[in-house]
């Protein structure tokens, strides 16, 4: 073809990418685009929160799941589905099969994906929680009141599930929440001792005005201990988890290359 015969598809081509670019300008400084993303996260955090009302999210931590991964991955799987549907273009009985299949799997993707999350989210609450037990009881001891040094910790944690606990803890006045009822809510979020070992600490220093920094300290150390010791079992479970692929990868592949020139010997005399 000429160059006269690209012009027109040329001159179309740049017309629909001018118009496109201006749309999607308009669009971004609209904040339509801000819009639609925020509509999406509030239509899957209400879908979040019915599933829990409901009691099918009742793993520990399940209230800590902030995050989309779960209904994404749930999500593509039942995408795939329905463009395999398209292109394949398979019979009735067998489309419907698919299609329930499919939406099994990305149910069944979202709750084990919403479980890995609400276990991640667990152990980070585990591992943050000594520094700031410790860091609270400092605080105390420099002679800062509970709710002030509740609020420095808040501010020299890492962002993640701990600050933002403790967060909506430090908070609860400035929103119109008791403190009580905060800790109370956090309490039932986090089913975990330590933490509400943790609360109780904060919340008997509030009610009764003892000094809790010797408290929080000792707690903060019988956390520590308590994270080695389950570190140790983790490795000594590690030698026992090596096992399978020893066996069954490893240990066959050294055979083969310590035996293969003995079998090879007695093929070449097997075949004299």
């Amino acid at each position: 073809m000429s160059v006269a015969g690209f012009l027109p598809a040329g001159v179309l081509l740049f017309a629909g990418s001018a118009i496109l670019l201006r749309l999607l300008d308009r669009a971004v400084t609209s904040g339509k685009i801000r819009m639609i993303t925020a509509g999406i996260v509030r239509f899957h955090e209400k879908w979040t929160l019915w599933l829990l009302r409901r009691g099918i999210l009742r793993f520990p931590g399940a209230h800590l799941v902030t995050s989309l991964r779960s209904w994404i991955a749930g999500e593509l799987i039942f995408m795939g589905t329905i463009i395999l549907l398209i292109t394949v273009k398979p019979t009735l009985p067998v489309a419907f099969l698919l299609l329930v299949s499919g939406g099994l799997a990305g149910a069944i993707a979202i709750f084990l994906s919403f479980r890995e999350e609400a276990r991640i989210q667990m152990d980070a609450i585990r591992a943050v929680l000594p520094v700031a037990s410790f860091l609270m009881s400092l605080m105390m001891e420099a002679g800062m009141g509970s709710a002030a040094s509740m609020r420095e910790v808040v501010l020299a944690l890492p962002r993640g599930p701990l600050s933002n606990e403790l967060g909506e803890i430090a908070r609860s006045r400035i929103i119109g929440i008791s403190r009580a009822d905060a800790i109370e809510r956090s309490r039932s979020r986090v089913p975990l001792d330590d933490f509400r070992t943790f609360l109780n600490l904060v919340q008997q220093g509030e009610r009764l005005g003892i000094a809790l920094s010797q408290g929080l300290r000792e707690l903060s150390s019988r956390m520590m201990e308590s994270q080695g010791h389950r570190a140790e079992t983790i490795a000594q479970k590690a030698a026992v988890k090596l096992l399978f692929p020893l066996v069954i990868f490893i240990f066959p592949s050294v055979f083969l290359v310590i035996l293969s020139p003995v079998i090879l010997n007695l093929l070449e005399l097997m075949g004299r």
